[in-house]
């Protein structure tokens, strides 16, 4: 099978060894990929929101199916153009993109389609704005979201009246540029927060799905969840005090009404849901919808699918997923980032690594290869994968593994899972307090 895979992260490299492992023969292509999928593969000259020079290569290599890891090509409208050719393509139309490319339209299809969420007003007037937060009803912070992409970075939770006004008005000044001329306010949801990712199978005539394994991400850069956000230093998966009452009424409250809510709306989705979910006293409500795996959780994920992953894709890819669930290897999977000095401001490229013979999976996140030896090359280097019986084996054999791969600087969480295995421990539920 000739594989296109757009992207060239953590993520993507995740992708690209499920891929591989496959028991059909692989050809590999990936856009514009990385010097650690060129050994799984050919990349190719072409970004991945090229989308007129994908578009091109398409029409003339004809893949059997296209993979597309970030959401920049999916907003872009890459699967549209190559579905036009024909391609099978395992992403979402530009017009269901949108529900990761702007919070306000994701947030007018939750309050249309009755999917629990935060409370939230839409501001694109600067004196709207501070009038709304001189009278906000709800407690401290103000949670403000720039409406587009903004590389993951915009998002404030602004604990102060002061620190509210100034973030508003940054962003409306153009802070991220037009992502960030609409803004939302929202009230802070507290609880336990989570990653739910749905393959799903969403046209006209009908709506399937089929839900994998919820993980926990760890979003801020030092340990006990102290420091700055990131794009994420760690998850583990399954989590191991969610009921399968619990499992039920994730689907129930958020994923049915969801896909309901394509269908009414005329939205084709053939790919991936991420739901970034918070628990709260309240019950699941839904922070957010992204429209590709997440990042650290698609290494998680790809650990403990037990299935063929080009088949499983392309299924959903043609609009024929009819499966209803999926095999997983029991147990738990763990990953851990290890990121770069400076990271997440200014991270420190070209310091080598020192990789050596571990006892866990290794994925390529931000690395490039001089003269047969791997530097480093972004903000999140690597990631290491381990899976073990249960999460707290899994996280035993992670930091026994962590001096392999070492350089100056080098950043890393040794609590990614603590949290969850001490509550497991003390049989505490999601309903119980965070």
């Amino acid at each position: 099978m000739k594989i296109l895979l757009v992207g060239s992260g953590g993520r993507e490299h995740a992708l690209g060894l499920k891929l591989k492992a496959s028991a059909l023969p692989v050809d590999l292509f990936a856009a514009p990929g990385s010097d650690a999928l060129a050994e799984l593969g050919t990349c190719l000259p072409l970004g991945s929101e090229d989308v007129e020079g994908l578009t091109r290569w398409c029409a003339q290599a004809r893949p059997d199916l296209v993979v597309i890891g970030p959401e920049a090509p999916l907003v872009a409208g890459l699967a549209d153009a190559l579905r036009d050719l024909g391609i099978a393509v395992f992403g979402h139309d530009q017009a269901t993109a949108r529900l990761e490319g702007s919070k306000a339209f994701a947030k007018a299809f939750m309050g249309r389609h009755g999917i629990p969420c935060a409370a939230s007003r839409q501001v694109q007037d600067l004196a709207e704005g501070e009038a709304i937060i001189r009278a906000w009803p709800h407690p401290y912070p103000v949670v403000l979201k720039a409406d587009g992409l903004a590389a993951g970075k915009g998002v404030v939770l602004a604990q102060t009246e002061a620190e509210a006004m100034e973030t508003l008005r940054t962003f409306l000044d153009g802070r991220f540029g037009d992502a960030s001329k609409t803004v939302l306010l929202e009230e802070p949801l507290t609880g336990m927060e989570l990653s739910l990712h749905v393959l799903v199978d969403v046209d006209a005539d009908h709506a399937r799905c089929v839900v994998l394994p919820p993980c926990q991400d760890h979003k801020r850069l030092g340990e006990g969840d102290q420091g700055p956000n990131t794009g994420g230093m760690g998850a583990f998966g399954p989590i191991p005090f969610l009921r399968p009452e619990d499992l039920d009424r994730l689907r129930q409250d958020l994923v049915e009404p969801t896909l309901r809510g394509c269908q009414a709306d005329g939205l084709r989705a053939r790919g991936v849901f991420f739901l970034g979910v918070m628990w709260t006293p309240r019950g699941p409500k839904l922070l957010e919808y992204n429209v590709r795996f997440g990042d650290p959780e698609t290494q998680v994920l790809m650990e403990l699918l037990d299935e063929d992953l080009p088949g499983l894709l392309k299924e959903v890819a043609e609009g024929r997923l009819e499966r209803q669930d999926l095999t997983f290897k029991p147990g738990c999977a763990l990953t851990v980032v290890l990121a770069a000095e400076g990271y997440p401001e200014t991270p420190v490229k070209g310091v080598p690594i020192t990789l050596g013979p571990a006892a866990v999976r290794v994925i390529h996140a931000g690395t490039r290869k001089e003269e047969g030896r791997w530097l480093t090359h972004g903000g999140r280097v690597l990631n290491l994968v381990a899976h073990a019986p249960d999460l707290d084996q899994a996280r035993r054999t992670l930091l026994e593994a962590l001096p392999q791969a070492d350089w100056p600087g080098r950043q890393v969480r040794h609590d990614i899972g603590l949290r969850a295995l001490r509550h497991a421990e003390a049989h505490r539920t999601v309903a119980d307090a965070w």
